[in-house]
């Protein structure tokens, strides 16, 4: 059964009831629409994420840094906006930074961690499937909170830059740790830049591209003051010497205590230009190269409250470079479209999940158009803003837990001793169902009957079911598990099953 429009919409009003601060209806502004889903558990106090194709299936999965829990959290996506439940897996003490990257060039996406706890970079090499495993890891300067990962020295493989801030100003020295990849994906002793000139500063962040003029590779580096309520900032453009090695070529003062960096040719003359955020100035500033190491500052444009993160992208697909900026402090990203010339006008601010530490955009739903996720510190989850009305399916099922008892003369058929699980699509887009099965210690001791779901789609509303049967000859206890795998947030169910025969 589909269920028609008005019950649809009644059905869409009760689960915004139900989720309350979760899920709020679908915000448009000027053509751009998002609709926000429930979120996504990963570990204790989330502080980076990134996007990729961990698995290889063709749809785009989100991995987590977790600054309190010490781990990483891979979410693999389901290709419709929703992900499976979270594998989560140790990486060392409190990371902070995290970039996915083919490393070792076997095309599989690796991870680079920043731990600021033990101040190492780790590489974790992608096995194709969504696992992770530890290929190398490399002593940084102390306190690692950013990274940034290139082709520094033109050989093909990606090196790194470790941003040393002493987690935020506290114990210096701070500097930066340039890593060369030795071709094998692993990284070498680091090189450290230190900027000697007593301006008692601390850097908050780095951008990669061409700057000088001379076809090598440079460096913009963001610094702040160690109280980041003081008043000052500076963007240092650092020049390549072709040996490894940076040397400071110019200073640039776009605004106070800056949080984050990024950059992409937005005007389309071939130069990267540079957006820079400030923490207390609650402002993003465009800084357009108009030629080699020459940069024209734009007005700051107001954003949110706390901007800790931007990133450059078409997100409304007009071939043209828009700006999100993730806002620390009123839980929200602020969005601005760009019409090419360096100019933006802003779209609005857009709820998320509280304290986001960072975003990225990817087409999470297949649909063709920029989807928008964060990684909220404070509910320890992941915010999903998927681009235009889509709906997500929402699983319903009948019960969490399954009791069966019997006396050991007990002689009836599996339909007799049978226990009905009923399973349900209560969201707007279509619940696939792709496996079922029984598995656990005595998992022989049950069996599913009487099954409609196995494969099968349901759209809003409709519902199948299937009979567990428990048919032990032994006497005792037995435990097992009917697990439910399918395409939604989750992903897969679980029903606990307990079977005691008494004798």
């Amino acid at each position: 059964m589909i269920l028609s429009t008005s019950v649809q919409q009644g059905l869409l009003i009760g689960l915004i009831c139900v989720w309350g601060a979760v899920w709020h209806a679908p915000t448009q502004a000027q053509n751009l629409t998002y609709t926000p889903t429930p979120s996504n558990p990963v570990g204790r106090a989330p502080q980076a994420i990134a996007t990729g194709d961990f698995n290889g299936d063709g749809y785009g999965d989100l991995v987590t840094a977790n600054g309190t829990s010490d781990d990483v959290a891979v979410l693999l996506g389901n290709g419709n906006g929703t992900f499976r439940s979270a594998v989560s897996f140790g990486v060392g003490k409190i990371p902070l930074a995290l970039v996915a990257e083919d490393m070792d060039k076997d095309g599989v996406l690796d991870l680079v961690l920043a731990l600021s706890g033990s101040d190492q970079v780790v590489v974790l090499k992608g096995d194709g499937k969504g696992l992770f495993q530890k290929l190398s890891k490399q002593a940084a300067g102390k306190g690692a909170t950013f990274l940034a990962v290139h082709d520094l020295n033109g050989d093909g493989w990606s090196d790194v830059v470790a941003i040393n801030s002493g987690r935020f100003g506290s114990y210096p020295p701070f500097n930066l740790s340039l890593m060369m990849n030795d071709g094998k994906g692993r990284l070498e002793e680091p090189v450290t830049f230190e900027d000697k000139r007593g301006k008692d500063l601390f850097p908050t962040g780095a951008l990669v591209g061409e700057f000088t003029g001379d076809n090598l590779i440079d460096l913009a580096v963001t610094w702040s003051q160690p109280s980041w309520s003081s008043a000052n900032g500076l963007v240092s453009i650092l020049k390549n010497s072709g040996d490894g090695t940076f040397q400071v070529f110019q200073d640039l003062k776009p605004g106070f205590t800056l949080s984050a960096i990024q950059g992409a040719d937005i005007d389309h003359n071939g130069l990267v230009d540079v957006a820079v955020t400030s923490l207390y100035a609650d402002t993003v500033r465009i800084l357009l190269q108009q030629k080699p190491g020459v940069f024209r500052m734009l007005d700051p444009m107001k954003v949110g409250f706390a901007p800790v993160g931007v990133e450059i992208q078409d997100i409304n697909q007009d071939d043209e470079l828009d700006l999100v900026v993730v806002n620390r402090d009123s839980n929200s990203l602020s969005l601005f479209v760009g019409d090419g010339t360096g100019s933006f006008t802003t779209v609005g601010h857009f709820g998320v999940g509280a304290t986001p530490a960072a975003v990225v955009v990817q087409d999470f739903d297949q649909d063709s158009l920029p989807d928008l996720a964060t990684a909220s510190t404070n509910v320890d989850g992941v915010s999903v803003l998927l681009s235009g009305g889509g709906g997500i399916p929402l699983p319903s099922i009948s019960t969490d837990a399954l009791l069966f008892e019997q006396d050991e003369s007990f002689t009836s058929s599996p339909q007799a001793s049978s226990q009905p699980v009923r399973f349900s699509n209560i969201g707007l887009g279509l619940l696939r169902i792709d496996r079922i099965e029984i598995s656990g210690t005595s998992a022989g001791a049950f069996t599913i009957i009487d099954n409609t779901c196995e494969g099968i789609t349901l759209h809003t509303g409709e519902s199948c079911s299937m009979q567990v049967a428990y048919t032990s000859p032994d006497s005792g206890t037995h435990h097992a598990m009917l697990i439910i795998q399918d395409n939604a947030s989750g992903s897969p169910r679980h029903v606990v099953l307990k079977g005691l025969i008494k004798g």
